[in-house]
């Protein structure tokens, strides 16, 4: 019998979860498997649950429920952990960008059915000065906006809650001096904007089709400061499609898997990870740990997401 070890947020999004709880148990326990459960408790509560789930050498997976906040404790957890155990994810939060690129279903019980049955892939998981991370690093415009939003109100509004307050920061934009050096190759200027992602998902509002969970590269997406207040419309179109418009000159999209930012002026520059804060720095080290993490991946979720190891499975089993 397979062992799940499940870390549960039940406060995430509309605290939902408490309502599919017992069906969600039913499901892995008819799936044949034994179900120990952890309820977080607090910040990082759920690092340290997957760690010590991991270390300890009696569970098969390591499931979690909750909003991408969850899950980038979870994986940060995992990551430091010296025991390698798959991830099940099963979202409900308000966003859930990385389920989406998953292609993990909304509906919980739906997304419970689809990881159970899902395979394990090996995906790169990304560290800012040793904490690890999902799916972004950001800073400068709006990175605020995902930690900064009231619980309440985006358990009501969803994503229109980050929009709407996105809005009211548009007259506090303000550029940075940044050095940004990605792979050996260094950019000098000032930026409002960058954001280091393995997803297709931001905020539920950028979308990126050009990109690997396994390749062991990010893509980093930077904006420099605005020549006039009329770019930013631009910019925002381009972002919504980025890599299907062709690039410009006040953005920058690069692939890189390591990248250092350097603040040329002492100053505090908001940084999110996953959604949730990172305390300012001087220079942020950001590292792609290639295929670091096994995760469970619904047998739906598009197959140019992975390199050779989907195609690897694809091929044993025709065998």
């Amino acid at each position: 019998m397979k062992k799940i070890y499940y870390i549960c947020n039940l406060q995430a999004g509309k605290a939902e979860l408490s309502q599919h709880l017992g069906q969600i148990i039913d499901m892995m326990t008819k799936n044949g498997c034994e179900v120990t459960v952890h309820p977080t408790q607090a910040v990082q509560d759920a690092t340290e649950a997957a760690v010590q789930a991991a270390d300890s050498g009696l569970y098969d997976y390591v499931f979690c429920s909750g909003g991408d906040g969850t899950l980038h404790e979870v994986m940060d957890g995992l990551l430091k952990s010296e025991h390698a155990v798959p991830v099940g994810y099963i979202p409900c939060g308000s966003v859930n960008d990385f389920a989406k690129s998953m292609d993990i279903p909304k509906d919980m019980l739906e997304a419970c059915e689809a990881v159970l049955d899902g395979l394990p892939r090996k995906i790169d998981i990304g560290t800012v000065n040793g904490r690890g991370f999902s799916y972004i690093a950001a800073f400068g415009a709006f990175t605020d906006i995902a930690y900064g939003t009231p619980q309440n109100i985006k358990n009501v509004l969803g994503p229109a809650a980050y929009m709407l307050n996105a809005m009211t920061s548009l007259t506090s934009i303000r550029p940075y001096p940044m050095r940004i050096t990605c792979d050996g190759h260094v950019i000098e200027d000032e930026f409002i904007y960058g954001m280091i992602t393995n997803s297709a998902s931001v905020g539920s509002v950028l979308d990126i089709n050009d990109f690997c969970f396994d390749d062991g590269d990010f893509e980093v997406t930077l904006i420099k400061k605005l020549a006039k207040p009329g770019d930013l419309g631009r910019v925002l179109k381009f972002l919504k499609d980025i890599h299907e418009f062709p690039e410009n000159e006040t953005v920058y999209c690069l692939r890189a898997s390591e990248v250092k930012v350097e603040l040329l002026e002492e100053t505090d520059v908001p940084w999110t990870i996953d959604g949730e804060y990172l305390p300012n720095a001087s220079e942020f080290h950001i590292v792609n740990h290639k295929q670091a993490v096994s995760f469970l991946v619904p047998r739906t979720c598009p197959t140019h997401r992975f390199q050779e190891t989907f195609l690897l499975w694809k091929i044993e089993k025709k065998a």
